[in-house]
């Protein structure tokens, strides 16, 4: 199978897919007049793996409130027209974690904390800021806000507003990627550690290699 020179560049590979037989999914960005697509490809020759990358593009779309890109059935695009690229990536992920018998929900912008008894809600400011709050928090007990606000940021590269207070740069509210995130900003580390590993295992398989 020949390399395709359309796809742009590379930013986060899936070395096996589980659900697919082990092939290897990437994601690329590719710029167009209309600003970067992200673009769901494999080398793979598997007869079902046409369906599977449909199925990751949906998800992402579902997942992380992107756009279908017209003619295109596995490649997706942010409605601000920009690449927030940590948090597509991380996005990319996490679809392979979905099962694949039924297509995925978006994640509300709350969720209990794993790490304590506080509730963490995220409430949209509009023009892309968001407030990090945390109710339930025991007498005595820091608030688990401001730790999940630095995690955000790491995790998105989102601006830091103030010490609960996050944003994206491109000024457009974000509100299924940041729900999604919220789920990983609870246990940073975790996150950083399988970012690491995944990264530690991104070697494209040659075509000649996949089934």
């Amino acid at each position: 199978m020949p390399v395709r020179s359309d796809l742009g560049t590379r930013v986060e590979l899936v070395s096996m897919d589980p659900a697919c037989g082990g092939a290897s999914v990437g994601l690329y960005r590719r710029e167009t007049a209309d600003g970067p697509i992200a673009v769901v490809h494999s080398y793979s020759s598997r007869p079902d793996i046409g369906e599977r990358l449909v199925f990751v593009a949906r998800a992402m779309a579902i997942l992380g409130g992107l756009e279908p890109v017209e003619g295109a059935d596995a490649a997706v695009r942010l409605p601000c027209r920009e690449w927030h690229n940590a948090a597509l990536k991380r996005l990319f992920l996490d679809c392979f974690r979905v099962d694949p018998s039924t297509l995925p929900e978006p994640r509300p912008l709350e969720a209990p904390d794993t790490r304590s008894e506080q509730l963490i809600r995220v409430e949209a400011l509009g023009g892309g800021r968001y407030r990090v709050h945390a109710s339930g928090v025991p007498e005595g007990e820091t608030s688990r806000a401001p730790a999940i606000a630095r995690a955000l940021v790491r995790l998105a590269q989102l601006d830091e507003v103030d010490e609960t207070t996050v944003a994206f740069s491109c000024g457009s509210d974000h509100d299924p990627l940041v729900g999604l995130l919220l789920v990983r900003a609870q246990n940073l580390r975790a996150a950083l550690r399988e970012e690491e590993l995944t990264a530690s295992r991104g070697v494209l398989t040659a075509p000649s290699a996949q089934e």
